[in-house]
């Protein structure tokens, strides 16, 4: 089990690649708990309701899978979508892990006014946030034989999406 840590570790220092993992449908239930479990304590540390912690968590996941599954099949690789899901859902996992601190610097400071603990709060979720696009730029890169370029150009666009998409079910239309 500290060998999966450790792996999705490398895996987000870029040190692995997605087909270094086993296509293991076990592995991949197991790494969708704990994104979920890691997902629901950042919305709930955020302070949202454990509701609205877990529909965000479940629609980010299946937007991902479900873009993810399409764009496979689409380029004909559908073959790398276990162990690419997996290694998404798991680098998530551990980048929103990470998250942890940023959010909790900021939690009790919200409402009242910025001081440097939200100031360097916002500068390190800044930088998780361009952590999280290279990491995920760097497994679409494997799994679709792209340049790292084009992964990270891949990842920003899917940001973006979910989070209009997400924000859209979540708060309403505007």
């Amino acid at each position: 089990m500290v060998q999966l840590v450790y792996f999705f570790i490398d895996l987000c220092l870029l040190r692995r690649k997605p087909q270094d993992l086993p296509a293991s449908t076990t592995l991949f239930g197991l790494v969708l708990g704990v994104a979920l479990l890691g997902g629901l304590l950042l919305s709930m540390t955020a302070g949202a309701s454990l509701l609205s912690g877990v529909a965000q968590t479940l629609l980010d996941l299946f937007l991902m899978l479900g873009v993810l599954h399409v764009a496979l099949k689409a380029v004909n690789k559908r073959a790398r979508y276990l162990q690419t899901a997996t290694a998404l859902v798991g680098a998530d996992a551990v980048i929103g892990f990470v998250a942890l601190l940023p959010v909790t610097l900021a939690g009790p400071a919200l409402g009242a006014e910025p001081g440097p603990d939200v100031l360097l709060a916002g500068l390190l979720f800044l930088a998780l946030v361009a952590w999280s696009v290279l990491v995920v730029g760097h497994i679409l890169r494997h799994a679709f034989d792209l340049p790292l370029a084009q992964g990270v150009f891949i990842a920003i666009g899917f940001d973006i999406f979910s989070f209009v998409v997400i924000s859209a079910l979540i708060q309403g239309p505007a």
